[in-house]
């Protein structure tokens, strides 16, 4: 079987897939989400482009529905300046390949695994929020594309860490896939020890370190964000406020957590 996304004969990428421990519950995602928008394009840059023998793949996967429209401009600095040009600024800089989905009730594949100089920055018109949240979709569509470059690079002998942070305000509302099928991915990728999987759960409120003014509230908001990420299966859940100073702080922190992963021999818990 090949296509047209780069990643050549997905039937050679399978079969390496199931020696490596994947059973056939994650291979059906990826199979499910094989003519989907995050394997519409070129998933990664082609292996003779390789700058380095170790790599990390960093996701991202940015919720873009109607809600988080008040904070948009907030958003595309953060990432644009705490994320992006906090990594290239690193050591770790040669060894990161970075790819964005952003979702709202459709899912968009904003560019795939590129060096840092390379990748597309966030702009009013690449991030225009409105409608629905279609989470379940975005996350089942970025893993399927993250299984199959990474088992790609693998077969290649490329040492891979992986890494993927969903963003996101709310809970879903709009998806064809389901939660459990998700979370049964996650869980059975996180064996591999090569993974971090994170939920950023962001919270508008009031003028306190992650949007609100007591203790009980920042209580909630966490573990409404646990919540949702336990609900996708993924280890790591983080709480943001919706506000500038906040988006700063998380999408610098993912930065540095990026980097701290990119150095590590063995992807371990705790890396924020």
């Amino acid at each position: 079987m090949n296509n047209n996304n780069g990643l050549g004969n997905l039937d050679d990428l399978f079969t390496a897939a199931q020696d490596d421990g994947l059973t056939d519950d994650t291979l059906d995602l990826v199979v499910a989400n094989l003519n989907g928008p995050t394997m519409a394009t070129a998933v990664g840059v082609p292996l003779d482009q390789l700058a380095s023998n170790e790599v990390t793949l960093a996701m991202n996967i940015i919720d873009m529905s109607g809600s988080m429209a008040a904070h948009a401009a907030d958003l595309i600095h953060a990432y644009n300046d705490d994320y992006l040009a906090a990594m290239a600024h690193s050591a770790a800089a040669d060894d990161i390949l970075v790819s964005t989905i952003l979702f709202n009730d459709s899912v968009r594949l904003l560019h795939g695994y590129v060096a840092l100089p390379d990748a597309q920055r966030l702009d009013p018109t690449s991030y225009d929020p409105y409608g629905a949240t279609a989470l379940y979709d975005a996350v089942a569509g970025g893993l399927a594309n993250m299984v199959l470059y990474a088992q790609q690079l693998r077969q290649s002998g490329i040492m891979v860490r992986c890494i993927v942070i969903v963003y996101s305000d709310g809970e879903d509302n709009s998806s064809r896939q389901r939660a459990q099928d998700v979370a049964r991915t996650a869980r059975e990728l996180l064996k591999q020890e090569m993974y971090t999987l994170a939920y950023v759960g962001f919270v508008d409120g009031g003028q306190s370190a992650i949007g609100f003014k007591t203790k009980s509230k920042v209580n909630q908001a966490q573990q409404q964000t646990r919540r949702l990420a336990d609900e996708i299966g993924f280890t790591e859940a983080l709480t943001a406020g919706l506000n500038q100073s906040e988006l700063r702080r998380i999408f610098h922190l993912v930065s540095m957590s990026t980097v701290r992963v990119s150095q590590q021999s063995t992807v371990s818990a705790g890396v924020f």
